[in-house]
């Protein structure tokens, strides 16, 4: 089954099978393992161990490898698909007719055949409502990206209702300029971990050689113990894992979602629910209310997106209302309460300044004066201060992913520092191996 899986992961990344590159690859990577294993010395047994081992990871290095290319391909599709359908969109106004301009651009590419897919839904289905919507649905299917739905859903909006949406095409080009340079820069810090852990690897095995040469140079041949040839397998084995395990997380797609989002939305229950007494609850109720500080900061600018979208075409409280079934999780409670305030007080400024009152966030607090202002109709030209909360919310959007960025990246230090104990590990055994074969010898010499 895991076979399987691993072959169709493959051949969707675009690797093709063929009997001679595959067996190429395989000698060049046999040659290579039982050089490493020349160089510690293997037995016959550890030295086929090794090889064993090796041959199994190479099969899943290759679909890192694969992943990375299939991957750096979609967000250029992704990327262009887009810069292109704001343009077009602009031009036309419609649609169909951008779905049209995109399909003759990506005529032959991978992206290509969604975008015909999406286009041929919306020309040939006559017996179902929101055939556009269900049209873009395809392509967002196939990206999850939350850019990508914003755009098409200011698209929906703005074909639906007409007027001029200058402004907010400007600011969505922006905003994707920005998510392209935050992508490109992740992409090169992904880059750099990777070449760190795979230089700590490279540093771990040369610590291990080195005690190989001080057995060398004492005539000791330490490395020809039973116990020592294992510990070097083990070693290796676990370097090969380590690799494997951070070059997985390095090769991720364009899914911008948080995997733990469910633990927050735990935590910031547990604020509002429980009462600490206890020194050691308190400092726990201290950390909790940390992590869920930075967790709205990095999804309160997509909510803000959806709210300004809405803006377009309906008021401040109907596009709150409206915004809260695609609203990031942790946000959902709090934004219950808000509705019911904004119903017991409408024309209040109350009900906005209350909202997450309890974290610290003077972004946020300042973009919820703002939505009071646009719904009181004060602070100047609706149509600017529409593109203002735009502008703002697009920096906080920066800010926010940035922030996801390093959380991601700062996970991996531990995989950093892996290698140097799994290195100081095979240290410490050869060292005891030194010393008993040393003491051993010297036994027997005094003796003699």
């Amino acid at each position: 089954m895991g076979e399987r899986r691993l072959s169709a992961e493959l051949k969707r990344y675009g690797y093709v099978f063929s009997v001679k590159k595959t067996g190429v690859l395989y000698v060049i990577s046999f040659g290579a393992l039982l050089c490493l294993g020349r160089l510690f010395a293997l037995n016959l047994y550890a030295q086929c161990m090794l090889c064993v081992i090796g041959l199994v990871f190479l099969p899943l290095f290759l679909k890192n490898a694969y992943g990375n290319q299939y991957y750096q391909r979609r967000f250029s599709d992704l990327n262009v698909y887009m810069e292109q359908f704001l343009y077009s969109f602009q031009k036309t106004g419609k649609i169909l007719a951008t779905l049209e301009d995109l399909s003759l651009i990506f005529q032959g590419e991978e992206g290509g055949s969604t975008i015909e897919k999406a286009k041929d839904y919306i020309l040939h289905t006559f017996d179902e409502a929101n055939v556009e919507e269900k049209g873009l649905a395809i392509i967002e299917q196939e990206y999850e990206n939350f850019m990508l739905s914003v755009i098409h859903k200011f698209a929906l909006q703005a074909e639906m209702l007409g007027g001029d949406y200058s402004s907010s095409t400007r600011i969505l080009l922006e905003s994707r300029r920005m998510w392209a340079d935050r992508i490109y820069e992740m992409q090169q810090a992904r880059r750099k971990k990777r070449r760190d852990i795979l230089f700590s690897i490279f540093v771990s095995i040369l610590i291990c050689l080195f005690i190989y040469m001080i057995s060398y140079r004492l005539q000791l041949h330490m490395e020809l113990h039973p116990v020592a040839q294992m510990a070097t397998v083990i070693v290796l084995g676990l370097d090969f894992l380590i690799f494997y395990k951070a070059d997985s997380q390095l090769t991720v797609g364009l899914v911008e979602e948080e995997p733990e989002e469910m633990r927050y939305v735990d935590y910031f229950r547990r604020l509002k629910e429980e009462t600490p007494k206890s020194p050691l609850k308190k400092l726990d109720h201290r950390l909790m209310k940390k992590y869920v500080t930075r967790e709205i900061e990095k999804v309160f600018p997509k909510w803000l997106m959806t709210v300004s979208l809405l803006l377009q075409s309906e008021n401040v409280h109907i596009a709150i209302y409206k915004s809260y079934d695609d609203a990031p999780e942790i946000l959902k409670p709090e934004l219950k309460t808000f509705m019911e305030d904004l119903k017991e007080n409408p024309d209040s400024m109350e009900p906005y300044m209350n909202f997450l009152k309890e974290y610290t966030l003077p972004e946020v607090h300042s973009a919820m004066k703002m939505l009071y202002s646009v719904s009181e109709g004060t602070g100047g030209n609706f149509e600017h201060q529409i593109s203002e909360i735009l502008d703002r919310n697009q920096r906080l959007m920066d800010k926010a992913e940035k922030m996801r960025c390093e959380d991601e990246l700062a996970g991996l230090y531990g995989l950093f520092l892996a290698p140097q104990l799994t290195a100081g590990m095979k240290m410490a055994v050869d060292l005891m191996l030194l010393m008993v074969i040393y003491f051993g010898q010297n036994h027997v010499m005094t003796g003699m």
